[in-house]
């Protein structure tokens, strides 16, 4: 960022993938709203829809204009959507139960997601180091979501945190091939939830992640976490 940039006001800083960003924020901020007076299914829509600006801010920024300053208010928009408020999404169903263990995964979810992030903002690799927090957060509500099980949502947080802080590369999914018809399913997963019929869409979703999850380890050299 040259001196001109450090002097302007923020306003003529943002772009246009800034506001889409912006409306990540707004998505992961009022699901942590929904949580809190008992919207919890609403509020797992609701990162799938911070999920998909997530995606449209990166193809906007690829495609059109992007800034030193979007890429910082992107990986706060991530820690908050894909970080936080997973981490409170699960904690609001799961710590009835075993409240003090539930405190820690979520905990230590949300404090290896951070890493990941600030990993992320240092290195300039071809491949994500680690499994991306928007996946990892993503896969986790949407377990959250199909899923009525404290004991295998409690084994995923600890997998994806893991995963999260790895070694282990993943591509980067940058194809229009792949990621319209995916932003297809996503909004089709949204608007099922809303007029109430069975999601087939968010179990479509809930595999697809699965799948690029587990597909560094399939026939390539793991890398140990560090």
């Amino acid at each position: 960022m040259n001196n001109n940039e450090h002097e302007t006001g923020i306003i003529r800083l943002i772009r246009l993938p800034d506001l889409i960003t912006i409306l990540n924020i707004l998505f992961g901020f009022t699901a942590i709203l929904l949580v809190l007076n008992n919207g919890v299914d609403s509020a797992i829509v609701l990162i799938l829809a911070a999920a998909l600006a997530d995606g449209m801010d990166g193809a906007v920024a690829r495609r059109v204009e992007f800034g030193v300053f979007g890429e910082h208010l992107d990986s706060f928009a991530d820690a908050i959507s894909f970080g936080i408020a997973p981490a409170v999404i699960y904690y609001a169903v799961a710590s009835s139960d075993h409240h003090a263990i539930v405190c820690a995964f979520s905990a230590a979810y949300l404090i290896c997601g951070i890493l990941r992030l600030v990993r992320f903002g240092i290195l300039d690799d071809l491949e994500f180091r680690g499994l991306p927090i928007t996946a990892a957060g993503t896969f986790a509500v949407l377990l959250l979501y199909l899923v009525d099980s404290p004991y295998l949502v409690t084994g995923v947080f600890v997998i994806l945190s893991v995963l999260m802080i790895s070694n282990i590369r993943y591509p980067k999914v940058r194809s229009l091939t792949i990621l319209v018809p995916l932003a297809a399913i996503f909004i089709l997963a949204i608007v099922a939830h809303f007029i109430g019929f069975y999601n087939w869409f968010a179990w479509i979703l809930f595999i697809l992640i699965g799948i690029y999850m587990i597909s560094p380890l399939v026939g390539r050299d793991r890398v140990p976490i560090s």
